[in-house]
């Protein structure tokens, strides 16, 4: 009776050892989701599908001719403004240069544009913002020449931060409330996974 007793007790301690492993893992990929973590969130809001730049041609303030060429190859914080500039859009431009900043060696992979809505002419208090963000890269477009040279900003929100992968897709866009620290973690996840850019 005791040998019979040990003999089940040995089976049983065999089908534990191979077919529990595989139980459980059957019950983390069917079952509830709790267990998984909130780090693989994203900050920032995904543009669905992403929309691809298409080929334009836009005239900055210095007179130099921006075109879809100079956002490939680097993933682009895009900010796109009007001739004021009020306490959000200081605050975003703050956040692009900071967010940059901390991403120390891959911040060469980051390039940071600002576009402003309207005729330079009458941005007069912006005399003295850009000269604390000597990388940032300026135009000045009407919103007529917008429209048709950007679409695929149409029915998106102004005022915002968007993210442009190094292939010229518009992915990714931040509201004037998205913390620092959550684009740098977007940003770190990304740069870490991409091989391009």
């Amino acid at each position: 009776m005791k040998k019979k007793f040990l003999s089940r007790t040995y089976l049983l301690g065999l089908f534990a050892v191979f077919f529990a492993p595989l139980l459980f893992a059957m019950w983390l990929y069917f079952g509830p989701n709790s267990w998984l973590t909130s780090e693989t969130k994203s900050h920032g809001v995904l543009i669905q599908p992403p929309r691809p730049l298409e080929e334009f041609s836009i005239t900055s303030v210095e007179g130099n001719i921006w075109t879809y060429e100079q956002f490939l190859g680097k993933w682009t914080l895009l900010y796109i403004g009007n001739e004021r500039c009020d306490l959000f859009c200081e605050a975003n431009l703050f956040k692009m240069r900071q967010v940059r900043l901390a991403l120390g060696r891959d911040s060469g992979r980051i390039q940071r544009k600002y576009v402003g809505i309207g005729e330079y002419a009458d941005a007069e208090n912006f005399s003295g913002i850009f000269e604390n963000y000597p990388d940032m890269q300026v135009t000045w477009i009407a919103q007529t020449q917008f429209q048709l040279n950007l679409p695929q900003f149409k029915g998106l929100d102004e005022y915002v931060i968007y993210l442009i992968d190094p292939l010229g897709n518009l992915m990714m866009c931040y509201s004037k409330y998205a913390t620092a620290k959550g684009m740098k973690a977007d940003l770190k996840r990304l740069l870490k996974i991409s091989k391009i850019g």
